[in-house]
């Protein structure tokens, strides 16, 4: 065989297979609350109720349940050192 030849059987060979790799993992995981009924996702605290809409371009979504998104953690509120420092003051005088 040529090596051009060679060359481009590896480069097909190369493109199929991370092709192939890409298409069969999953790129989202699946929501917990996709396709729960309304009952049920308002008792869980990971999901809530979305009612139905007519969106601008009017295609009609229909209502559904869906997550609540992951909570940021609120950042501990320290005062600044100026700020601590003028306190000591007010508080010497």
């Amino acid at each position: 065989m040529r090596p051009t030849t060679i060359r481009a059987l590896s480069a097909f060979a190369l493109s199929t297979a991370t092709i192939t790799l890409a298409l069969s993992a999953p790129v989202f995981a699946a929501s917990a609350c996709k396709g729960l009924e309304e009952a049920v996702c308002g008792t869980t605290e990971a999901c809530r109720w979305q009612a139905g809409y007519t969106r601008k371009d009017g295609i009609e979504v229909t209502s559904h349940c869906r997550s609540t998104g992951k909570a940021k953690a609120a950042a501990p509120q320290t005062p600044a050192p100026e700020a601590a420092a003028a306190d000591g003051a007010d508080k010497a005088s």
